[in-house]
């Protein structure tokens, strides 16, 4: 009997360990011990939540990335645009050769200026407007999760700009118009590309949110399930110690009798 109500004291002292274990970690799966297939399932989805939490930070990267290049482009259609109106001006039959030669000075220099933009537009190092510049993005928390954006290569559009006479003229008002068409085109893949980043954003923040809450339901604690838990063993451990004083103390009264 004493054996007995030695091993319950045991069992009810290891149970109260367990108890306080869990309280003080506020997690239910604190070791594989406590539930193996558990702590696999939540080990996989802590990984599932990190995982989205730094697709999440690429895509905002990635945002930021084809905002510096969407705004670089803005300006670069607007001088665009600025050359396209001298030129128009230059074409007045008012303008003698001296206008001509200032306005074709002023268009020179814008038109350094937007190549300036194309030489020196760059994220983190990384030039964003000259050459091939076709963009895959990782934005999801496995392999082949990706956002492809071709950023285009601003430096094949930059239009030759001639007004010296009525002919140079029209060619000229062509070739800014063809720029300006392929800078719509190029800004038009970058807002498409960013839009697709954005809702990218959006989703995945839910999905993380989602595999938060059920990783939390399975390695989280119940506070108030494993406080009772606690209170009651620590009720019967007092009342293991009472009876195992008082089953002394009769055995000790029994002795006594045969001395």
């Amino acid at each position: 009997m004493t054996v007995s109500s030695t091993t319950t004291l045991i069992n009810n002292n290891a149970n109260l360990s367990l108890n306080l274990a869990k309280l003080s970690a506020g997690q239910r799966i604190n070791s594989a011990a406590d539930d193996a297939s558990g702590m696999t399932i939540a080990d996989g989805m802590s990984a599932q939540v990190r995982g989205l939490g730094q697709a999440i930070q690429n895509s905002n990267n990635a945002v930021g990335m084809v905002q510096i290049a969407d705004g670089a482009m803005q300006e670069y259609s607007n001088i665009l645009t600025d050359v396209r109106d001298l030129t128009l001006k230059a074409s007045s039959p008012i303008m003698n050769s001296s206008n001509k030669a200032i306005i074709q000075n002023e268009i020179d220099g814008l038109l350094s200026s937007a190549n300036n933009i194309i030489n020196t537009t760059s994220y983190n190092g990384i030039n964003l407007l000259s050459g091939n510049n076709d963009f895959s993005f990782q934005t999801g928390a496995n392999a082949g999760e990706n956002i492809n954006i071709n950023f285009g290569d601003a430096s094949s559009i930059l239009p030759d700009v001639d007004i010296s006479n009525s002919a140079s003229i029209e060619e000229s008002l062509k070739n800014i118009d063809s720029a300006l068409e392929s800078a719509g085109t190029i800004m038009t893949n970058l807002g498409a590309g960013q839009n697709a980043l954005e809702s990218n954003v959006r989703n995945i923040t839910v999905s993380r949110i989602n595999n938060a809450a059920a990783e939390s339901q399975i390695r989280d604690l119940d506070f108030a399930e494993e406080s009772a838990n606690f209170n009651k063993n620590k009720i019967l451990e007092q009342t293991g110690i009472f009876a195992l004083t008082q089953k002394n103390a009769v055995q000790a009264n029994v002795l006594r009798l045969f001395q």
